[in-house]
């Protein structure tokens, strides 16, 4: 089995698979719509288990999605892009009852995810369904190249 190397059929996939952890979803949603959290995070997610925190605080250092202030955790530029494609998205799936008509907007951000890899992958680049979207997928990717490569971040 050969696979494709075409950057547009790949780099959603890369992309959208990093972005669909809930607790990163979550935790840049969180601060997008209520403002700083406390960098003890597990006061502001309860609900959420240690390690999904860990790896959400860490994949949005990473990716320079947040930074820390008086020991509270705010937006930077990117993870403010980030919180208005999540909002995008979610607003598509749930115009569009996905995955199901009483998703959580965690849910809905991760199948509209899927469903631009989807779409990637069929080679839909067009301004037609999802693929508004999907150009807002490609053009984040293409302002945070890091997104590929979390390691590329570090060294950089």
């Amino acid at each position: 089995m050969t696979t494709a190397h075409t950057p547009n059929r790949n780099l959603p996939a890369r992309t959208a698979e990093l972005l669909s952890h809930p607790g990163l979803i979550r935790l840049i949603t969180e601060i997008d719509d209520h403002g700083p959290v406390p960098t003890i995070l597990a006061r502001a997610f309860p609900d959420l288990p240690r390690h999904q925190i860990r790896h959400a605080r860490d994949t949005a250092r990473d990716l320079d999605l947040i930074h820390t202030d008086h020991h509270t955790y705010r937006l930077t530029d990117r993870g403010t892009d980030l919180a208005d494609l999540y909002d995008q998205a979610a607003r598509w799936a749930r115009t569009r009852n996905l995955p199901a008509h009483d998703s959580s907007f965690v849910t809905r951000v991760q199948a509209t995810l899927g469903h631009l890899t989807q779409a990637a992958r069929d080679g839909e680049t067009t301004a037609s369904d999802p693929g508004h979207l999907l150009d807002a997928l490609l053009q984040w990717h293409r302002a945070n190249p890091a997104v590929a490569n979390p390691a590329q971040a570090k060294a950089a």
